[in-house]
């Protein structure tokens, strides 16, 4: 900041903050350089809470990035081509526990649209069998005459 002693009142100092950082001191809100940044997120995984925020999420040129929902069980990825005129390509995934030797624990909601098609099934088969058996009454109807 400037003085302008020459234009105060003799004996009158002006108030001046002390306090003030210069331009390149420590900002902890800026202490990654957006190409740290990257170099982070390209060795591993971004934390999300939705899906949403994922695709909210920035994204550079030229990169992708990987990440895992906490909140459901899905992971997607958005990349971006070198082309600033290109749209962000975002795709999900949803994840699946596998294990080895132990029996496979289904999702809930995964066995009831199971059960619910497998009884839409049964009932077909059986629509099947009565117009099978109708048809066959009625052509033993019209060898008999």
């Amino acid at each position: 900041m400037m003085a302008y002693n020459n234009f105060f009142p003799a004996g009158y100092m002006p108030y001046y903050n002390t306090q003030i950082q210069p331009q390149d001191a420590y900002n902890p809100q800026q202490q990654m350089n957006p190409q740290a940044m990257q170099n982070r997120m390209q060795n591993g995984f971004v934390r999300v809470q939705s899906e949403e925020q994922a695709r909210q999420y920035p994204v550079s040129q030229g990169t992708s990035v990987i990440f895992i929902d906490e909140n459901s069980p899905y992971c997607y990825t958005k990349t971006m081509d070198m082309s600033q005129l290109d749209k962000p390509r975002f795709e999900k995934y949803r994840l699946v526990k596998e294990t080895t030797g132990e029996p496979h624990e289904e999702d809930p909601s995964e066995t009831k649209k199971l059960s619910e098609r497998l009884s839409n099934v049964e009932s077909e088969i059986e629509q099947l069998r009565n117009r099978i058996s109708e048809y066959e009454a009625a052509q033993k109807v019209n060898t008999n005459e």
